[in-house]
């Protein structure tokens, strides 16, 4: 049982900790504006999803005892597929990880240049070539519509305000919040 406990402790202090500070959002005096929503939801909101994950742990902890882990999941299903034979050599990729890194840290310097929609698109498109996938289809379309899903939730349900750019990129980015009906 001291075992389970321990396994636990970290998601009952983490569980504690959401309490109190959901106690402290609950202090945020700012009004909402007319048809929006409060500055106080989406504190609330991811205290409230940190809660439950930390229930679930405590109780998978607790109650059943059994440690579970991704990798030893997808260890499982590849060996049910057959597609594991014996064990097989990890490997790793510095390069690709510094290339990542790096295309990270310019994309982080160019955002407030390029805007965020054209820094990002170009910024998903490049991780995904850096990561050696070559499918430049699927590369175009998911770094475009992955781009505009981000502009979509950060500008109409989070209310966060994105850079725009400098010209002539922060055109693109002005003709792209009127399209999506984003207003600024």
């Amino acid at each position: 049982m001291l075992n389970r406990l321990l396994r636990a402790s970290p998601y009952i202090v983490v569980q504690l900790a959401a309490m109190y500070l959901y106690q402290v959002a609950g202090r945020i005096d700012f009004p909402a504006a007319p048809g929006r929503i409060g500055p106080d939801f989406w504190p609330k909101s991811i205290l409230v999803l940190l809660g439950l994950v930390c229930v679930y742990e405590i109780i998978k902890n607790l109650l059943i005892g059994e440690t579970f882990t991704a990798a030893g999941l997808l260890e499982k299903l590849m060996k049910d597929s057959g597609e594991v034979e014996g064990e097989e050599k990890q490997r790793s990729y510095p390069l690709l990880l510094a290339g990542g890194i790096v295309l990270t840290v310019i994309y982080v310097v160019t955002i407030s240049s390029l805007g965020f929609f054209l820094a990002t698109v170009a910024y998903l498109a490049l991780f995904m070539v850096i990561g050696r996938y070559r499918n430049w289809t699927v590369i175009a379309v998911s770094s475009v519509l992955g781009s505009l899903a981000l502009v979509f939730i950060f500008m109409k349900v989070v209310y966060v305000s994105l850079p725009l750019g400098v010209e002539p990129f922060s055109a693109v980015s002005l003709w792209l919040l009127k399209v999506m009906g984003v207003h600024w």
